[in-house]
């Protein structure tokens, strides 16, 4: 009798865990998708949209960013600033920053433009301060490519995102 109940009592246990296993599972706390949708120059001054996506399933307030453009060993350019935006779960909003400093970049996207080469690597790294979760790394690497018919313009293709953590 003893070891029917025992029996018993295990099977519950079991069904129990079984079922909390297989409930839904709610993605918080995960830092977002950031990458560059387009990057353009004039004279010293870079101007950049930046595409941040939620991979939550829930909203993320986003209070500051802090980002570092990179091509081998050259700055692009960098930026730390305060940043008031909401993005819902599992979407993605558009960040057009302008007047970023770009001394150093003006002379490989000139090499970029005139074809002397055919992509520019970058990687594009940095945190973005939530209120929710406070502050959350991003790394981004791709390629840079001019944008045919538009001086001075460049568009982004991805080779690789990485979560860091």
């Amino acid at each position: 009798m003893e070891f029917l109940k025992l029996r018993v009592f295990f099977l519950v246990v079991l069904s129990l865990l079984l079922c909390t296993g297989c409930g839904p599972h709610q993605v918080k706390s995960q830092p977002p998708f950031v990458s560059i949708a387009a990057l353009a120059i004039s004279g010293q001054a870079l101007s950049a949209r930046f595409d941040i996506r939620n991979i939550n399933d829930v909203a993320m307030t986003i209070d500051a960013i802090d980002l570092e453009i990179r091509s081998t060993e050259v700055e692009l350019t960098s930026l730390a600033q305060a940043l008031k935006l909401t993005i819902d779960p599992n979407a993605t909003e558009e960040v057009a920053i302008d007047n970023l400093p770009g001394e150093q970049a003006g002379p490989l996207l000139a090499e970029l433009e005139s074809g002397s080469m055919a992509s520019l690597a970058f990687s594009l790294e940095g945190r973005i301060h939530t209120l929710e979760d406070g502050y959350l790394p991003f790394r981004h690497e791709g390629y840079l490519y001019p944008v045919p018919g538009k001086p001075g313009q460049f568009r982004s293709a991805s080779s690789r995102s990485r979560e860091q953590r």
